[in-house]
């Protein structure tokens, strides 16, 4: 797992089995970003909410497939600020996930520091710098 500001950690595929030890450990959340049926012997969307709910975590299902849409944005944004920390948000490697936590943080941190997370946690993702400076100046009056 990579560690982002917020108490928010990072991942790639998680396994039903593995939510039991996330809550022993204090996970209180789980975003997954997965589409289901996006790849063989992936876990349904169905199967990890049970597992989070038998653990007492929250879950999110918050899928990108594709394109980043406001509709996603607006639903990791949602799901950042009411759902208790600490988070674990996963997908096939992590990569979605951190992308749905930059535009969920950018209007708090600004786009230097949510790059700078990301970096910091390994992860390469200069091609949302542009999309990301676009949505911080979106006109939010509408």
């Amino acid at each position: 797992m990579k560690e982002l500001p917020g108490d928010v950690f990072v991942t790639g595929q998680l396994m039903p089995a593995q939510l039991a030890a996330l809550a022993e450990q204090g996970v209180m959340s789980i975003i997954n970003n997965r589409p289901d049926f996006e790849a063989p012997l992936q876990p349904a969307s169905d199967e990890m909410e049970q597992a989070a709910l038998s653990a007492s975590i929250d879950y999110f299902h918050i899928p990108m497939a594709g394109a980043l849409t406001p509709g996603l944005i607006e639903a990791s944004m949602t799901a950042y600020d009411t759902t208790p920390r600490p988070i674990v948000a996963y997908c096939a490697s992590g990569m979605r996930s951190a992308a749905l936590w930059a535009f969920a943080h950018v209007d708090r941190m600004g786009i230097d520091s949510v790059m700078q997370a990301l970096s910091d946690a390994g992860y390469s993702l200069e091609q949302i710098r542009q999309p990301l400076m676009e949505f911080a100046a979106r006109d939010r009056t509408c």
